[in-house]
């Protein structure tokens, strides 16, 4: 049984326009899609994930993706790979640009109390570790860096392997199927800035404010454990993933026992659920949400309950696709790069 892990690459450019009126993530297909015999259950299952994601939140932006089969963007993904982002990223920053933006943000969504709350536990500065920050495109608009409604692509997303090996439908997935919405989820989370500076070494993204090895703490080492809150630490509300297998450090630390989407690994067979902590997570990034502010949220508490479903026991070793970053600094366009490493399970 093979087992696969997410991945995620960027790059970075930049435009501008109006406001949006509403949260709206507007999938583009190309013609790798479009031509598939599965096309029409490919971008049902899509525009499901992307209207469900849309209805969370009420940052009034336009999330721009696009979306390919077989390749993110212009570059090829392997045929055992499962899926993969690749993000536009704006930048350098410092840290109290990023503290500001995100305040701007609590005082536009008051309603996202999670926001507040994480805003008051943060730290006065940061002494340790890389103190500049990376965004994402999707994120930029969501913290007002960038026009809502830029038409240019924000994101890309790509989809790999054979198309009769999804269930477009969770409750279709069997144990030699892998649940497409759970994947698509995990990459649209990522395009929203669900991405780790721990994953390049030498910056930060604003995920990484919230992420603790220990009370008052904060964490930038690629192998030590560490986890997310929105109190200073004292809560552990998910734990990055740190896997000696690798994936993103953004992701969850995947065990028999995990079944989120943004989990760093997936098997066939697995379905999902995207949880609250997991749109908490998006919350205290600036997209709006009114998920509560508490600090006892479970991860396995489903907010979803489109992508929720039993899981299955997970192997121990993975099948890992990872693609590299292009870091942008000031208004320059970077280049790109991808690379991938293998394993296979037992």
């Amino acid at each position: 049984m093979r087992s696969y892990a997410f991945g995620a690459c960027a790059l970075f450019f930049a435009a501008s326009s109006t406001p949006a009126s509403a949260f709206v993530i507007r999938p583009v297909y190309d013609s790798s899609v479009t031509s598939l015999a599965y096309s029409a259950q490919i971008q049902n299952a899509f525009n499901t994930v992307a209207a469900d994601y849309s209805k969370s939140f009420t940052s009034p932006v336009t999330v721009n993706v696009g979306v390919s089969w077989g390749k993110v963007a212009n570059t090829a993904l392997p045929s055992n790979a499962v899926g993969a982002s690749q993000n536009n990223l704006y930048g350098y920053f410092n840290y109290s640009q990023v503290k500001s933006y995100l305040s701007r943000a609590s005082q536009s969504n008051p309603s996202d109390t999670s926001l507040a709350t994480a805003l008051r536990y943060m730290p006065a500065t940061i002494t340790s570790g890389p103190t500049n920050f990376a965004i994402t495109s999707a994120n930029a608009k969501a913290l007002g860096i960038i026009s809502g409604t830029q038409t240019a692509m924000d994101a890309y997303i790509g989809f790999a392997g054979s198309a009769s090996n999804y269930a477009f439908v969770p409750s279709s997935t069997t144990a030699s199927l892998f649940d497409f919405q759970a994947v698509a989820a995990h990459e649209l989370a990522e395009v929203l800035g669900r991405i780790s500076g721990v994953d390049g070494g030498s910056w930060r993204s604003p995920l990484d404010l919230f992420r603790y090895s220990a009370p008052g703490v904060l964490s930038y080492d690629y192998n030590a454990a560490s986890y997310f809150s929105i109190d200073g630490g004292v809560t552990r509300l998910g734990a990055f993933n740190n896997s000696a297998s690798g994936g993103d450090r953004g992701d969850w630390l995947t065990s028999s026992t995990t079944n989120d989407v943004s989990d760093a690994f997936i098997a066939p067979g697995q379905r999902k659920n995207l949880t609250a902590v997991d749109l908490k997570a998006l919350d205290v990034l600036g997209w709006g949400g009114s998920n509560l502010g508490n600090t006892t949220a479970s991860p396995q508490t489903a907010a979803f309950t489109l992508i929720s479903g039993p899981s299955v026991p997970e192997p121990s070793s993975w099948m890992m696709m990872v693609a590299g970053f292009g870091i942008l600094g000031g208004m320059l366009r970077a280049g790109r790069r991808a690379a991938y490493r293998v394993s296979f399970a037992d």
